[in-house]
């Protein structure tokens, strides 16, 4: 307790300078030492923009991240880390990918095969990077090499002499440009309105675009009605075919009893036409005998006539009860 007394200040600032110095090891130590993580390398024939601090993704997950780059002969080595609950295998692969346009990459490891990674490292044959300018260069020298360079320069020479050839109908074409770059120039109010009034129409079929496809749809249904009935019609006009077919056969069949029978049926109407009239005066006649005698007994279960009395009243009086 004197060692830290309030009369030794020199001890108490000693003590807290340990103190300090203990806790900064102690972050040192947390930062620099990974933990719950697995330190892998990876041989790339150069960095592809990729840059340490940078993510490491499994099937785009990412897993870890880039802790160092470095060149190593005619490649670059590089330093990564991922979770020590994944393992790489031994056939493991891994390629330099670009993240966003802004140039970001990340480092995309596949793993695969059984096993551990030898050495903990994906050796040079089984890493990628976007492209390789030097392979761009080889590829590009060989097809340089197989140009012809007396016949471009022969083509070049063709070209300029058909230019100088067509020089004068070249001036009014271009002339023909420049008008109608002025044209739109003016025209510059215009066109925007022409624009806009197409985006108002397409801004108006995009929103009936419900619209529409609702009315094709009753368009279907009814396209579907249609054919059911033109269906139905059709069995319609083959029943009756059908029908039609039967009734010839019977009328084949019975031609010589339809025969008599039709020539019977012409005498009976020949009779009545030629008793036409007698009919129609019947029938009047008996109509106005109906009417009076419905007249007759249409007020009580007798008939009502008028019976002229020819008895003189003596006569009529001598009979008992009449007077």
């Amino acid at each position: 307790m004197r060692f830290f007394s309030r009369d030794n200040p020199f001890r108490i600032g000693i003590a807290a300078f340990v103190a300090l110095g203990v806790l900064g090891a102690f972050i040192l130590v947390i930062s620099v030492i990974p933990f719950g993580v697995a330190t892998y390398h990876a041989e790339l024939p150069h960095t592809a923009g990729l840059r340490v601090k940078e993510g490491v993704q499994i099937a785009g997950v990412e897993v870890g991240e880039v802790k160092k780059l470095a060149v190593a002969g005619k490649h670059v080595n590089v330093d990564f880390t991922v979770d020590k609950d994944i393992r790489l295998g031994a056939q493991a692969t891994a390629s330099v990918k670009v993240g966003t346009l802004l140039g970001t990459h990340f480092l995309a490891v596949v793993p695969q095969g059984g096993g551990t990674l030898p050495n903990d490292t994906i050796p040079l044959a089984r890493t990628s990077v976007p492209f390789n300018l030097q392979d761009v260069i080889d590829e590009g020298t060989e097809s340089v090499d197989e140009l012809d360079g007396a016949k471009i320069a022969e083509s070049l020479s063709v070209v300029g002499d058909t230019l100088k050839a067509a020089g004068p109908n070249l001036e009014p074409a271009f002339k023909g440009v420049t008008r109608i770059s002025e044209v739109i120039t003016k025209r510059d109010d215009q066109i925007a309105e022409l624009l806009k009034a197409s985006r108002s129409i397409s801004t108006q079929l995009s929103d009936s675009t419900g619209d529409l496809t609702a009315l094709m749809r009753e368009s279907n249904l009814v396209i579907d009605e249609l054919l059911k009935r033109r269906k139905a019609i059709r069995n319609l006009l083959s029943d009756v075919s059908s029908i039609t077919s039967t009734l010839n056969q019977i009328l084949d069949d019975n031609a010589d009893k339809f025969g008599p029978m039709l020539k019977d049926l012409d005498a009976i109407t020949t009779a009545l036409n030629a008793r036409d009239d007698q009919l129609r005066a019947a029938l009047h006649n008996l109509a106005v005998t109906s009417r009076y005698f419905a007249n007759a007994i249409g007020d009580g279960p007798f008939i009502n006539l008028y019976v002229p009395e020819n008895l003189p009243d003596k006569a009529r009086c001598g009979i008992p009860g009449t007077c």
